[in-house]
């Protein structure tokens, strides 16, 4: 991926937090890396996976976390706090399909044997969020495995039509720009009214009605730069800084 020259970049503290995550490889070679933050804790708390956009694709297991703040923002000691949790993040390697089925299926699988590794995991509140192409995974992994999480986020994403009914299922925020172009939040036109490819603004039209608990975040034309000084698809920016959706996200309890 050729990275805009407004893109957003991370913080000085993004490197510290990059240090609180243990290295490991799922898989027979090449496998798929992931990092994996451990709390401090003696009870049940939650897993939250964690999965980056095309910007990080690679084998090195490090750009999935040092490429913005937005992997290893819940590892920051006032978020650990209020929401003491695991933090997953895998890489997908080079060339890695946004759709790639064998990519999702060990991202469960990985999700899977650290549930078995470790007892203070509480299996009734797994959450996953991701950012552009980790966006359109997430809504790949809600599609083929419903009732695994109890909430999802996914930051300017886009998914295809099959299976979109499977995403009323779990408690869903969507995040994106209206003046996106890099993954655009609505694909409609006057002359084409059903795309086969929807955003976020797409979904949240058709399935908000059939959902029972479904948010989508909208930033103007014009926001992200204004506020920010960054491209527009860089949204997983304001989506770090949003308590309230964090707390949204961390009430939920599968059930």
């Amino acid at each position: 991926m050729k990275i805009p020259e407004d893109w957003d970049l991370p913080s000085g503290e993004n490197e510290n937090r990059c240090e609180l995550f243990s290295s490991g490889i799922y898989g027979i070679k090449p496998g798929m890396p992931y990092r994996l933050y451990t709390p401090k804790t003696d009870r049940k708390v939650p897993l939250v996976v964690y999965i980056h956009g095309a910007d990080a694709f690679g084998r090195d297991n490090e750009l999935q976390l040092n490429m913005h703040d937005i992997g290893t923002i819940l590892a920051d000691s006032s978020r650990q706090a209020k929401h003491p949790c695991f933090i997953l993040a895998p890489q997908c390697g080079p060339g890695s399909s946004t759709y790639h089925e064998q990519a999702s299926d060990t991202i469960v699988k990985i999700v899977k044997e650290l549930i078995r590794q470790n007892p203070l995991i509480d299996t009734d509140r797994l959450y996953i969020y991701g950012y552009s192409a980790g966006a359109a995974k997430t809504y790949s992994i809600l599609k083929k495995y419903p009732g695994l999480f109890a909430a999802a986020t996914a930051i300017c994403g886009a998914t295809d039509r099959l299976g979109i009914e499977k995403l009323t299922d779990v408690p869903l925020c969507m995040i994106h720009a209206r003046d996106d172009i890099i993954v655009r939040a609505s694909y409609k036109t006057a002359t084409e009214p059903h795309p086969v490819i929807l955003g976020s603004a797409d979904l949240y039209e058709e399935l908000k009605d059939s959902s029972g608990d479904m948010i989508f975040r909208d930033y103007p034309a014009g926001y992200m730069k204004e506020h920010y000084g960054i491209n527009p698809h860089c949204t997983w920016v304001p989506a770090g800084e949003d308590e309230e959706m964090w707390d949204w996200m961390f009430e939920h309890v599968q059930v």
